[in-house]
């Protein structure tokens, strides 16, 4: 049995669970179980059963029922403290964690799969394990399609927590160019991306849509410098990044020593002119 400790919501995105359960597939032996154990998630979003608890004593409890053969972390509130507990109370269990800010860690094994990794910043770097980003079998089918490429895709993740995409498309409004806009029913901003899309024919909003057929089919893209940028490079997709949040930094800076451009939010209102540039 895989115990994956990931949480999700429309505030938090959905990156963490899409690498860990693409991760938690690439270990999984046949007909083993996988389990998620989470503070923050709803069953909606995934078809791994879950198992909601209230703080990491919980977790523990959990995994003492469950005695699973490992256990994967993809949270950023799991503590170098509660892996310290964790190998305390369960030294036989194998414990992966993934990281892609360098923090310090007492688990088995670390992951990051963040291009352009340092292994040197870490402290114990024998436990390292560098894998290449993952991308799941859609990205793979669709890379061998041959579509015609027309327009511009868009992406902020499954969520958009904070309105960016939105931003982006009003500073397009004039621009005449055709965009797809993808998402999912738990962004918090739908109904104002549906009344945009509606009133602004130009732009198509496409919500719980193949987001690899939509890189397959576009001419260059506008994303976050995330789980994302790494699907956009696996496809061959020229983009512009806009980093969003302080865990794409380590990003960030490869995508610019790649010479790809990567925006800050106050830089939006300028993106017309990098997209055109561009093309």
């Amino acid at each position: 049995m895989q115990l994956l400790r990931v949480d999700f919501s429309s505030e938090i995105g959905f990156g963490h669970l899409k690498r860990a359960s693409l991760f938690s597939e690439k270990l999984k032996m046949k007909n083993e179980k996988v389990i998620i154990i989470c503070k923050e998630c709803e069953q909606r979003y995934t078809d791994i059963p879950i198992i909601k608890i209230k703080n990491e004593d919980g977790f523990f409890e959990k995994v003492k029922e469950l005695k699973p053969d490992k256990v994967i972390i993809d949270n950023y509130n799991f503590t170098y403290e509660d892996e310290k507990k964790f190998k305390k109370l369960f030294p036989y269990i194998k414990l992966i964690c993934f990281d892609d800010t360098y923090e310090k860690h007492c688990c088995d094994e670390i992951i990051n799969h963040n291009l352009g990794v340092n292994i040197n910043k870490y402290d114990n770097p024998q436990k390292v394990k560098i894998i290449k980003p993952l991308v799941g079998e859609n990205f793979k089918k669709a890379k061998k399609r041959r579509y015609k490429k027309k327009g511009i895709f868009i992406s902020f993740g499954g969520t958009d927590a904070k309105g960016i995409g939105l931003k982006v498309l009003r500073q397009l409004k004039n621009c005449g160019l055709r965009v797809d806009f993808y998402t999912t029913s738990a962004n918090k901003n739908l109904d104002k991306l549906k009344k945009f899309c509606f009133l602004n024919r130009w732009c198509r909003l496409h919500i719980d849509e193949d987001v690899a057929e939509g890189m397959a089919k576009s001419e260059f893209g506008v994303i976050t410098p995330s789980t994302v940028a790494y699907e956009a490079i696996y496809m061959g997709l020229d983009f512009i990044a806009v980093e969003v949040a302080e865990n794409q930094k380590e990003i960030s800076k490869y995508l610019k020593q790649k010479r790809i451009k990567v925006l800050n939010v106050r830089d939006i209102r300028k993106i017309d002119g990098f997209i055109f540039n561009k093309q």
